[in-house]
């Protein structure tokens, strides 16, 4: 089998989301995806990727890798490089159990249990749609809302009550909300005033009190803030029990980690935004996380995952894969999830899952009483809706062998 060409399709309405595919001398075609900057990886796809993997056997997956994670520059980090590799190992592990007749939990060594339990991360039709990716304040997160229901972002603001009846009413036992953002937008993030700290955590006091005991709820700060800020913040919140405070401000800063975890009492998680084993093993070597949380299409894909997987659990670290990007990343951590026996739980959005998730790939996971369940199907599981490439906002770019 032989690489013959490359194809991206962007679609106007979600401007952050890039899918790949990889077709071959067999008929067969692999898809990948990436997510955010995507204009930038498209480019590098076509400029970089392509000439060295046009006419190259997909199946060889981990020297493909290998090729792609030596470039001059971008082998560390999630920038377009990585990104980039990512799609493209997605779409390899995708031909590799197409060609075998084997589901990439398969591939992976088969599954250590049936279904992954799922939490929500609380965002709206809005969301997906070019300016939260840019923008972190409100009005930008909330976009302009489409959906009948699920407006979850709006919901966590002003009803978190109900919000938590109806995730409840799925067989959710989790979710994650960032009430703080827009404290963040006003201050820079250095600060936070006592009325900002104080709309925030009567949120989180809501939540708790509609929630009860079994039910997990996740703080998300984005990033934004500075460590006294973030500290502040996590003290706060403290006394309902967060799951986990996620990324309270970079995490290249790892000084600063420490520094922080040992000012707070509840549990850290960081890292969607890291990319590839070398950054991960500065975090884990730090002893300032609780939690790990990887995205495959940034992190370097499957191939890299895998890596990352089996370092966390050296730590005795639980892995939890990120989405809030697209359905093929969703579809290749549930595969993981079931795979490995340290990944404690898969984020979806069910905005996004039960609306333009749907419009894009033939299978999503299963979602069932708060769990998902991997497609069964040879390699992820799922492909590109023909009527994506026919879509008048469809934007198409080939690279193909002379």
């Amino acid at each position: 089998m032989k690489v013959t060409a490359i194809e991206t399709i962007r679609v106007g309405e979600y401007p952050s989301i890039l899918f790949v595919q990889v077709h071959t001398d067999s008929g067969l075609i692999g898809l990948g995806e990436s997510c955010v900057g995507v204009e930038a990886v498209e480019t590098f796809i076509h400029e970089s990727v392509a000439p060295r993997l046009l006419g190259q056997d997909p199946l060889e997956i981990n020297r493909i890798h290998e090729v792609l994670h030596q470039d001059f520059i971008g082998f560390a980090g999630s920038g377009v490089a990585v990104r980039a590799a990512s799609a493209i190992d997605f779409a390899l592990w995708d031909l590799l159990g197409q060609e075998t007749g084997k589901s990439l939990n398969q591939l992976l060594g088969g599954k250590v249990r049936e279904k992954i339990r799922a939490y929500n991360t609380c965002a709206g039709s809005g969301y997906a749609k070019g300016s939260s990716n840019i923008d972190r304040n409100r009005k930008a997160q909330i976009g302009t809302p489409d959906a009948a229901e699920f407006e979850d972002l709006l919901a966590f603001l002003n009803e978190p009550e109900q919000l938590v009846a109806s995730l409840k009413d799925m067989g959710f036992t989790a979710m994650k909300i960032w009430p703080f953002d827009e404290a963040a937008m006003k201050s820079g993030g250095q600060t936070i005033t006592p009325g900002d700290l104080a709309e925030g955590v009567d949120i989180m006091r809501r939540a708790r009190s509609a929630a009860g005991d079994n039910f997990d709820i996740m703080l998300e700060l984005h990033s934004l803030w500075s460590v006294p800020a973030a500290t502040i913040i996590a003290n706060a919140v403290e006394e309902f029990s967060p799951f986990w405070i996620e990324d309270p401000f970079k995490n290249e800063a790892t000084d600063a980690l420490v520094r922080f975890r040992r000012s707070i009492n509840s549990p850290l998680t960081v890292g969607e935004t890291t990319g590839t084993r070398w950054d991960y093993q500065r975090i884990l070597s730090s002893g300032a996380v609780d939690h790990l949380m990887i995205d495959p299409g940034w992190c370097g894909g499957i191939t890299e995952s895998v890596k990352i997987i089996a370092l966390a659990s050296v730590y005795g670290v639980p892995v939890a894969p990120h989405d809030c990007t697209g359905p093929v990343v969703l579809t290749v951590g549930t595969h993981l999830g079931m795979s490995f026996p340290n990944i404690e739980l898969q984020e979806m959005v069910r905005a996004f899952y039960y609306g333009w998730y749907a419009e894009m790939v033939t299978t999503l996971p299963r979602f069932k009483d708060g769990y998902l369940i991997a497609p069964e199907g040879p390699g992820l599981g799922t492909a590109l809706k023909p009527e994506v490439r026919n879509r008048k906002d469809a934007m198409i770019r080939w690279s193909k062998v002379e």
